[in-house]
């Protein structure tokens, strides 16, 4: 049967689905003959007329790539969904990946495919990735010809922003017109921005809708979302959901605010031969207002034998007080101190260092966590010897309990819990601790993890509840425009990933090690706890792989620092190709070894001059840069001054960080 299975294979006449996935490919210019060719066997090449049939028949299974600009193995590694559903990996990207965010392969990019070019997903990605400046008038024009793709695009763009009027407008607009497509994710997000903006009667609308009648944990929000409810039946969807899992429901405190309004019954895990000691770290600073509803929680948690660790990070307020009082009557609860403010990823370490279970894991001093969170995660690991960690899922609320979920507008409420990751402890002892950065370390650290173990070595717990609540602060680092979440696309978060990616492939075990002598790989400026802001020379210049000049700029970063300056490069990316944000494998390592600083907008620097490397037109710009002073005025790369007129407009733009967007 296999034999008359691959003879039929042979035949080189397409069925009309092979027909239009031919077509598609041909339109988009993504399948090379000669290169998938070369994948094959010599005995093969001539007996495939028509390789591309081969591709959409045979090769895409055996993970034969298309050409350099996908890679079919990859993608259906990464996206679970789509090797489930047992279908091409490039016919699924080109028909729906590309429009869902996926990538195409491990380095590539949507830029690098040109048809896509001036379309609004094209658009999406450039706003996104620094250069909205270009991308949004652009999607607004196609957004005022009433196209539904720029509409959605335009209104997510405005969320991420915290724009929610404008974001608001594009979705009633959307919600208006003719877009199919979208009409499944558009009452969510008009929910999300009535909760943001705080319009109670339109909530009162959706209810009347019936929208998310028998949706689950849409129809949930949406009623916890109801401020002029009673609380107990604000939460009612929701227990119902939480039911259904057997977990255990949400009783109200109505005399307390914030998630000081939320507890449970008291709840015992089954006893077993092994209950296992879990140790909890929490981290807190400046955190009595929220502390005791934190500690409250984890008190109550079902699962018995686990001690609790408060590492107080140098607060200036009363946290300290409220947790020793709290700790005489409580023998779980432990408290540590620092004498200075070292940073959250410092206390867990602190923590870390001090506890005695066979797994640990942290908590925010500013969440809430459901009674049988810590069991779910600890059964996990009990029951499945190959699982290394564990995570369960939050929502994010305000003060009034009322759901945000995520800061951009996805499709989704719940988000993995950066803070409830728990390992055994082999994994501490085997790979070290936390990276003591300011943010984003961990997800480094779960990187790691599955750098070491592999990717299932992470398991998640109850992926369609939330375990925790955690509380939304404009204070908070994921909040601060600098450090916000949403600079994992272009700004620190992302170039921190990147410099740890580059460390991890170079490490059989990837150790983390915080001893103070010397960082392990480059972190950006912003992501130091006390970073130098003050260089001889900032390098404004492309620093991917795709600059065809990136040798001359290596070797004269090398001779200045030879030389005596202090050097920070200054990446610049280019509109129109999108991996120009990723640092070439050769400039981590000349920053590492040269002790080359990475800068990226949203920080000030003073340096003696600036020099500029292939200076593009000034539209094409990033948005934001550091806000660069000089006393020397700009260069070129080499020290040559640049005519005034340039010198004048790189001078302003600098000292305002880049451009305002609107």
């Amino acid at each position: 049967m296999a034999i008359i299975s691959y003879l039929k294979a042979l035949l080189p006449f397409a069925s009309a689905k092979e027909q239009g996935d031919i077509g598609l490919l041909n339109h988009h210019e993504v399948f090379e003959q000669g290169y998938y060719k070369q994948q094959l066997p010599v005995w093969q090449r001539w007996l495939w007329v028509r390789p591309e049939l081969h591709f959409l028949r045979l090769g895409w299974r055996g993970g034969l790539t298309p050409s350099s600009r996908f890679d079919s193995r990859w993608y259906t590694s990464r996206y679970v969904d789509v090797r489930r559903a047992n279908v091409n990996p490039l016919v699924h990207f080109l028909r729906y990946g590309i429009y869902e965010g996926r990538m195409p392969s491990p380095e590539g990019h949507i830029s690098d495919f040109p048809l896509f070019q001036e379309q609004a997903v094209w658009l999406h990605h450039q706003a996104w990735h620094g250069h909205a400046g270009v991308a949004i008038p652009k999607l607004q024009a196609l957004a005022a010809q009433g196209q539904p793709a720029a509409l959605w695009y335009l209104a997510g763009w405005y969320y991420g922003q915290s724009r929610y009027e404008e974001a608001l407008t594009h979705l009633q607009t959307l919600a208006e017109g003719d877009a199919e497509r979208y009409q499944q994710w558009i009452p969510q997000a008009l929910l999300k921005c009535y909760v943001r903006l705080g319009k109670q009667d339109k909530l009162d609308a959706l209810h009347d809708k019936q929208y998310f009648s028998g949706s689950g944990l849409d129809e949930a929000m949406l009623q916890l979302a109801s401020v002029n409810l009673p609380l107990n039946q604000r939460l009612a969807p929701l227990n119902q959901w939480l039911a259904k899992r057997k977990l255990v429901p949400l009783l109200p405190v109505e005399s307390r605010r914030g998630l000081g309004q939320l507890k449970t019954r008291r709840v015992r895990a089954k006893v077993r031969r092994r209950m296992p000691l879990v140790s909890v770290v929490v981290p807190a600073y400046n955190a009595e207002n929220t502390i005791n509803v934190a500690l409250k929680s984890l008190l109550a948690q079902s699962w018995p034998n686990i001690e609790i660790i408060v590492v107080d990070d140098a607060s200036t307020d009363g946290t300290v007080k409220r947790v020793e009082k709290r700790a005489r009557l409580e023998p779980k609860l432990t408290l540590i101190q620092h004498e200075k403010n070292q940073g959250a990823y410092s206390a867990r370490n602190t923590g870390v260092k001090a506890a005695k279970g066979a797994f640990i894991t942290v908590h925010d001093s500013d969440d809430w966590s459901h009674p049988q969170k810590i069991e779910r995660q600890v059964l996990a690991l009990i029951q499945r010897a190959s699982v290394m960690a564990t995570q369960s899922f939050w929502v994010r609320v305000d003060e009034h309990l009322q759901p945000l979920g995520p800061w951009h507008l996805c499709t989704d409420w719940l988000e993995p819990n950066p803070a409830s990751v728990m390992v055994r402890r082999e994994v501490l002892d085997t790979l070290g601790l936390w990276d003591e950065v300011a943010v984003a370390a961990d997800n480094e650290f779960v990187e790691r993890l599955q750098k070491h173990y592999g990717a299932d070595a992470l398991f998640k717990v109850a992926t369609d509840v939330p375990l925790a609540f955690s509380l939304v602060q404009a204070a908070s680092l994921t909040q601060r425009k600098t450090t916000h979440v949403r600079s994992i696309h272009c700004g620190v978060r992302h170039l921190y990933h990147q410099a740890a990616a580059w460390w991890r492939k170079r490490q059989v075990v990837p150790v983390m090690s915080n001893d103070g002598l010397r960082r392990l790989f480059p972190t950006p400026l912003g992501n130091q706890p006390q970073p130098c802001l003050h260089f001889d020379i900032a390098v404004v210049a492309d620093v991917s792989s795709r600059n065809p000049e990136l040798l001359q700029l290596l070797n004269t970063l090398l001779r200045l620092r030879h030389e005596g300056y202090r050097v920070v490069v200054c990446p610049w990316s280019k509109p129109d190709d999108f991996n120009t944000r990723w640092l070439a494998d050769d400039m981590w390592e000349l920053c590492h070894e040269e002790g080359i600083a990475v800068a990226h907008g949203g920080i000030k620097l003073r340096c003696g001059e600036v020099r500029v490397q292939s200076l593009a037109p000034a539209f094409s710009w990033p948005d934001s840069v550091p806000q660069l002073t000089t006393r020397e005025g700009v260069r070129d790369l080499i020290g040559k001054p640049l005519p005034a007129a340039q010198t004048d407009a790189l001078m302003a733009y600098f000292a305002g960080g880049g451009r305002v967007v609107l």
